[in-house]
């Protein structure tokens, strides 16, 4: 009887074991298939830092550190550094897939613009009333007989015209510049077409790098000024999670210098910049999204001041969500430009630029952190001399997204 009953139970635990066998088959996932690891860096190897050898040797040591399985680096220009920077990540860190644009100033498809005329401001129609005003009744374009006399007729004009006509002040239209004046507001504009030429001889700046195939790969050029800027795009996968796309990018900064872009302003440029990036088509089965690089500027929270919070806003208005900030209002996320980075000049708002946005929330759970934020210091015992750096003016930040 206790033998049967031992045979019995054998038996039961072998259908038991092959039951479980099985359910792990047909799930066929580890823990870490559930699990997505992104980062993004900017590393400023543009020769706008010193010791641009010494930190990328560096560089290779502190992506050590960095097991993630997407990897977003900008500010990668000059020549040869983006395979520079690829064959190191394969070689020495297992990102085996990578995608960035080829670009240079010689390419076809760099945008430019055409010929423009910009119409006068005013015609001859609109101009009349006051023309006729003025011949009788101040024929020496005296200023205060023509605000005395015809100034209702300047009130009456359309917009773009009063203001062209007194855009330097009642004031210009006496002494005899009132023809001048009127000469120029009813002459067009012609603007030349313009082609721009671009820092670095139009290299492209952006490297994505994966552990995970790629497909779908996706390089795009934004509309940039001084240095040539993209976005690249690509989907990877994992079992446990499916199909995702991942878009790497670095917006144009906002800067002192004139800008002489096909934009109005540096503002209007990174406005255009996210436009061009939320554009870029995504695949139906694609289950999540997300964008990852330097976006310029961050919000305030906590004791960290608000810099150039439009972007970020932008991304915001349209559902996406960085982990990095999801804080209580009374929490502050760490800089990734920050005073103790020994590239960062006395004065400079600390701030965190550097951004990895998901489009949906529901059904993950989100962490993120600030990663690369060593700094060093080599000695020359010959000439008694030391510096101080860092691998880049500013740190990173990783992001784990999981299956709830």
């Amino acid at each position: 009887m206790k033998k049967h009953f031992k045979i019995c139970m054998v038996a039961v635990f072998l259908s038991l074991f092959a039951l479980v066998s099985c359910e792990n088959y047909i799930e066929g996932l580890e823990e870490s298939d559930k699990v997505l690891s992104l980062t993004t860096f900017n590393a400023k190897i543009t020769g706008d830092l010193p010791y641009k050898k010494e930190r990328f040797l560096k560089m290779r040591d502190v992506f050590s550190e960095n097991s993630s399985d997407i990897l977003c680096i900008q500010d990668l220009y000059g020549n040869n550094i983006l395979d520079e920077v690829r064959k190191m990540l394969k070689n020495d860190h297992g990102y085996n897939y990578a995608l960035y644009a080829k670009t240079s100033n010689d390419d076809e498809d760099l945008e430019s613009s055409g010929a423009q005329t910009i119409p006068a401001a005013c015609t001859m129609n609109d101009v009349m009333p006051i023309a006729a005003c003025v011949m009788q009744n101040c024929p020496d374009y005296d200023a205060t007989c023509i605000v005395q006399n015809c100034w209702q007729s300047f009130l009456e004009l359309p917009a773009d015209c009063r203001n062209c006509m007194l855009g330097n002040g009642l004031e210009a239209i006496s002494g005899g510049s009132y023809t001048e004046i009127l000469e120029k507001c009813m002459q067009s504009t012609k603007i030349p077409a313009k082609t721009l030429e671009y820092e670095f001889d139009g290299n492209s700046g952006v490297l994505l790098a994966s552990k995970l195939p790629m497909s779908n790969k996706q390089p795009v050029k934004l509309r940039s000024y001084g240095r040539l800027r993209t976005a690249v795009a690509a989907n990877v996968e994992k079992a446990g999670i499916g199909k995702i796309q991942i878009i790497c990018t670095g917006l144009s900064p906002l800067s002192d210098a004139e800008y002489n872009g096909f934009g109005e302003s540096w503002e209007d440029e990174q406005m255009t910049q996210i436009g061009q990036i939320l554009a870029i088509p995504v695949e139906d089965d694609v289950v999540q999204r997300v964008i990852m690089g330097d976006f310029d500027g961050n919000p305030a929270l906590g004791d960290l001041h608000a810099s150039n919070p439009a972007p970020v806003s932008v991304m915001e208005e349209n559902g996406w969500y960085d982990p990095y900030f999801d804080l209580g209002y009374k929490e502050t996320p760490e800089c990734t430009v920050c005073q103790e980075n020994p590239f960062v000049s006395d004065g400079t708002p600390e701030s965190v630029p550097d951004h990895i946005f998901f489009e949906k929330r529901k059904g993950y759970n989100f962490s993120s952190r600030r990663i690369f934020y060593q700094n060093f210091i080599e000695f020359d015992y010959e000439k008694q001399t030391k510096k101080t750096y860092s691998v880049s003016d500013r740190y990173g930040i990783t992001a784990v997204m999981s299956i709830e």
